[in-house]
C-alpha cells in the first residue's frame, strides 16, 4: 500500500509539471533549452519558479517591427516612454509608448550615424541623447518639448570605442565613456558649460560601455571588468568609493545596464549563456544574481528604464528585434 501511494504521488507530481510547462508556454525571445551556464553559481529551483506566480510580464516584441544590431536605450520624458536603438543602417531610431500603445519606429532628426548603442537621460526640461560617432567622438542631440537641437560634438574632444552612458544629478548632467585606453572618463554639464573629459578615480578598466544611474543623490557607475565580472564605483558629492565587485560573482560578455526603480538600484546583464540576469541593491544590500523570467536570450547588453511604476527591461533578441519585459510594482 505504501509503495502504491508513492508511485501515485510521483505520477501526480509529473502530471503537475506537464501542466505547469503548458501554462508557461514558449520562452521569448529565441529561448533555447540547451543554453549554457548561468552568470552565477546559485540558481533558483525550477520547481519554485513554476509554483510561484511571476511579477514579470514575460518577453514580447516591441511593436513596430524594428531591428537593431545593438543594445537599446530608454527613458521616460514628459510622461512618455522613449526607446532608442541603433538601426541596421547605423541611424538612430525612436519608438514612444504611453504604456499600452506604441508609436512605431521613426528616425531621430539630424541624420546622425553611430556604430554603437545610444544612451539617453533627462536633465532639466530636456532629453539628452548621446552616441558614439563614426569618428569615435561623442555626440549629443537634445529634445526640448517636441524640438530636437540636432547633433553636436560634446566639448572636450573625447574618443571612445564604445557606446556612452549618461545620468543627471545635483543640477548637472554627467556623461561617461570607455576611453581608448579602456579607462572610464566623465564629462559634466553644469548650466551651459562642459567640464571636459577626466578619468573617473579608481583606475578601473573596462572592455565594454559603462552604465550609470542616480539613487538617493549618489551616482552609481557600473562596468564590466577586464575579467568579465561586474564592478561598481559610487560617487557621493565629489568623493568616489573606488571600484568594487558587485556581490554575487556574476559574469557578462557585454556592457551592463543599471536602473533606479522604486528606491532601489537594479543592475541587469547578459549572462555568459546569453540569458538575462538581474541583481537588486536595497538598504539591505545586494540580492544576488537571478534570471529574469521567462528565459529570454540576447546577443547584446540589455537596456532598461522605470516608467509608470513599472521596470521596463529591453533587449535585442536573437532575431535582432527589440523585446520588452515589464516588472510590476511588486518585485
Amino acid at each position: 500500500m505504501t509503495q502504491r501511494t508513492s508511485w501515485t504521488a510521483r505520477l501526480a507530481a509529473a502530471a503537475a509539471a506537464v501542466v505547469a510547462a503548458a501554462l508557461l508556454g514558449p520562452a521569448a525571445p529565441g529561448a533555447d533549452a540547451a543554453a549554457a551556464a548561468a552568470p552565477r553559481a546559485e540558481q533558483p529551483a525550477a520547481a519554485v519558479a513554476a509554483a510561484t506566480p511571476s511579477p514579470w510580464s514575460g518577453w514580447s516584441a516591441v511593436p513596430g517591427g524594428g531591428l537593431t544590431p545593438d543594445a537599446p536605450a530608454a527613458v521616460g520624458y514628459r510622461g512618455i516612454g522613449h526607446v532608442f536603438v541603433r538601426g541596421t543602417d547605423n541611424r538612430v531610431y525612436l519608438n514612444r509608448t504611453n504604456g499600452p500603445v506604441w508609436t512605431g519606429w521613426t528616425e531621430v532628426p539630424g541624420g546622425g550615424l553611430t556604430p554603437s548603442a545610444p544612451a539617453v537621460t533627462v536633465h532639466g526640461a530636456s532629453l539628452y541623447l548621446f552616441v558614439r560617432g563614426l569618428d569615435n567622438r561623442v555626440y549629443v542631440n537634445r529634445l526640448t518639448g517636441a524640438a530636437w537641437s540636432g547633433w553636436s560634438q560634446v566639448p572636450g574632444n573625447g574618443l571612445t570605442p564604445d557606446g556612452p552612458a549618461a545620468t543627471a544629478a545635483g543640477g548637472a548632467l554627467h556623461a561617461y565613456v570607455r576611453g581608448l585606453d579602456n579607462r572610464v572618463y566623465v564629462n559634466r554639464l553644469t548650466g551651459a558649460a562642459w567640464s571636459g573629459w577626466s578619468q573617473v578615480p579608481g583606475n578601473g578598466v573596462t572592455s565594454s560601455a559603462p552604465a550609470v544611474t542616480t539613487l538617493s543623490g549618489r551616482r552609481y557607475l557600473v562596468v564590466r571588468g577586464a575579467d568579465s565580472r561586474i564592478y561598481v564605483n559610487r560617487q557621493s558629492g565629489a568623493a568616489w568609493s573606488g571600484w568594487s565587485q558587485v556581490p554575487g560573482n556574476g559574469l557578462t560578455p557585454d556592457a551592463p545596464e543599471v536602473t533606479t526603480y522604486r528606491n532601489s538600484l537594479v543592475a541587469t546583464v547578459r549572462g555568459t549563456d546569453n540569458r538575462i540576469y538581474h541583481n537588486r541593491l536595497t538598504g539591505a544590500g545586494w540580492s544576488g544574481w537571478s534570471e529574469v523570467p521567462v528565459s529570454g536570450l540576447t546577443p547584446s547588453g540589455p537596456g532598461g528604464f522605470a516608467y509608470q511604476e513599472q521596470l521596463y527591461l529591453l533587449v535585442r533578441g536573437l532575431d535582432n528585434r527589440i523585446h520588452v519585459n515589464r516588472l510590476g510594482p511588486s518585485f
